[in-house]
């Protein structure tokens, strides 16, 4: 007896079951600064879409570069030293490739 369709019984067995996805790690920012150049670097390759809400206390953006899949260049203004910085926690702008939510971080650069 020949069936129309697949087989009703057999499973896939390429699918995860219930309960067996892959759970996406968050995504750690680690932020530098050298001069007036602040560096980000995240713990996994990364998709950037748009500028990263970096904000330092009283500098503005100049210009943003991607120099590596974990590497983040930002140009501000003005020297970054003895400065305030924060970047917020969901980065709407960043994403892996496996998907995970990319978290921010705040502090003082030295």
């Amino acid at each position: 007896m020949s069936y129309p369709n697949k087989i009703p019984r057999a499973r896939n067995r390429r699918a995860f079951g219930r309960g067996q996805a892959m759970q996406a790690q968050p995504i750690t920012c680690v932020v530098t600064a050298a001069g007036s150049t602040a560096t980000l670097t995240f713990s996994r390759p990364v998709n950037v879409a748009g500028t990263i809400p970096l904000t330092v206390a009283t500098r503005t953006l100049v210009t943003q570069t991607i120099v590596s899949p974990t590497v983040v260049t930002m140009l501000m203004s003005g020297a970054l030293t003895t400065l305030a910085y924060s970047l917020p926690t969901p980065i709407t702008n960043v994403s892996s490739y496996e998907g995970g939510v990319a978290l921010g971080a705040a502090g003082t650069f030295p």
